[in-house]
């Protein structure tokens, strides 16, 4: 049966309807894998039981299957919906097979499947090597929505690892809308995360050791009060980028290779942690991070009940694609912008994001935290030191002082 959400206007839709089907586990025995075109789909189906799946996709599309024995190419078609009254029919092709599914893999993406393969059970999982030992965490912060202070978290979190007397590598992660980057001139910045990236697509090591060493070198004298800026672009001047975080991954082994690189850049540098502060919502630069479970992810949020819903999605994409291993860091959601009148609201906020994460939970890889509100960090100065300076006195720094203690402890462990 189709879904009541799902109206069948194009390939697209009948593919979702497959899709739901395998991560239901109800994928027939009889069917090897499945793929959509915008003209056809495609079926591979075990030897001698084409029969089978065409009797399986008729109790699934019910009336919007058919078998025409007239018909030129093939006798199956499944009926999209149409606005004339004429029937709008999408062929659908058999093929015999005895291939086997590819071993899933972790995939920093929200792309859908090219192919739709017969499922594996869900523990088996192709599993990340784990960064090496001797280097920096990557703490990656996120908002679903804009507004819920993401980028004063990551200030306030640099500010308050630097004060513990540790180094850290913050990088403004947002290419579309930089906030961080605005606080250092931009004329004159040696080198930036849009020139690390280029670098980085264009080295011939595998692991991008040139990029790293070119831009480690060009940052290495620009710390201030500990802490390493590595801005969105170098000017005001540069606004867009050829190469693009989804381009490191085209044809490498690694498809986690961003992690590993911004780890290994801040492993050059000497420094205790690498901070990203990320553009909201799902850019494929977001996703590359928060998708990866290695990172620690934290995921910032106002009472807002849009942005609320929101962080609830991102946690449920989070359980259902970046399952984490034992060793991986837990899962930080930090409610922000809180004032001392919120408390019914920040329980029942509380219990939303419990329950989204009962996935984290059972393995203790949940932890939430409480920002207070502060409306001198509503409207920002312009300069790096006046900014520091209002961060350093606000009850914010006290606030995340868990977040930091977690943090560097891990990083002393490991």
């Amino acid at each position: 049966m189709i879904p009541s959400d799902i109206r069948l206007y194009s390939w697209a839709d009948v593919e979702e309807v497959l899709q739901r089907i395998q991560k239901q586990g109800q994928w027939p025995r009889c069917l090897v894998a499945a793929r959509g075109y915008w003209d056809q789909l495609d079926i591979e189906v075990l030897p001698e039981r084409e029969a089978e799946a065409k009797e399986w996709l008729r109790s699934l599309f019910e009336s919007h299957f058919r078998i025409d024995p007239q018909g030129q190419m093939t006798d199956s078609f499944i009926i999209l919906e149409s606005a004339s009254g004429s029937d709008r029919l999408l062929p659908v092709f058999f093929q015999e097979s005895n291939a086997s599914a590819p071993l899933p893999r972790l995939k920093p993406s929200l792309s859908k499947p090219t192919v739709l393969w017969k499922p594996y059970p869900d523990d088996w999982v192709e599993p990340i090597e784990p960064l090496p030992p001797d280097f920096p965490p990557v703490v990656a912060l996120h908002s679903f929505k804009g507004g819920t202070g993401r980028t004063i978290h990551s200030l306030a979190l640099a500010k308050a690892i630097a004060k513990k007397q540790q180094k850290v590598l913050l990088v403004d992660g947002d290419l579309e809308s930089p906030g961080l980057s605005w606080l250092f001139p931009l004329e004159g910045q040696p080198i930036s995360f849009a020139d690390f990236i280029v670098l980085a697509h264009g080295d011939l090591s595998p692991v991008s050791e040139n990029a790293i060493q070119l831009t480690s070198d060009r940052l290495a004298n620009t710390a201030k009060d500990g802490i390493y800026l590595l801005p969105s672009f170098r000017s005001p001047g540069f606004t867009s980028i050829q190469i693009r975080p989804e381009h490191l991954i085209m044809g490498s082994k690694n498809t986690f290779l961003l992690t590993y690189i911004l780890a290994s850049l801040g492993k050059a540098l000497n420094v205790d942690a690498v901070v990203v502060d990320l553009r909201s919502g799902l850019s494929e630069l977001a996703t590359y991070l928060i998708l990866d479970p290695r990172v620690h992810r934290f995921l910032v949020t106002t009472l807002s009940e849009q942005s609320i819903l929101g962080t609830i999605r991102l946690l449920e994409i989070l359980a259902e694609r970046a399952p984490a291993q034992d060793s991986d860091p837990r899962l930080v959601s930090i409610l922000s912008q809180v004032s001392d009148a919120d408390g019914d609201l920040v329980a029942e906020a509380d219990r939303k994001l419990q329950e989204a994460a009962r996935p984290f939970i059972v393995e203790d890889r949940f932890m939430r935290v409480v920002t207070p509100k502060d409306d001198r960090l509503q409207v920002l100065p312009a300069s790096w030191n006046e900014v520091m300076t209002l961060i350093e006195r606000s009850p914010l720094i006290d606030a995340i002082d868990p977040l930091v203690e977690s943090l560097l402890a891990r990083s002393v462990a490991v």
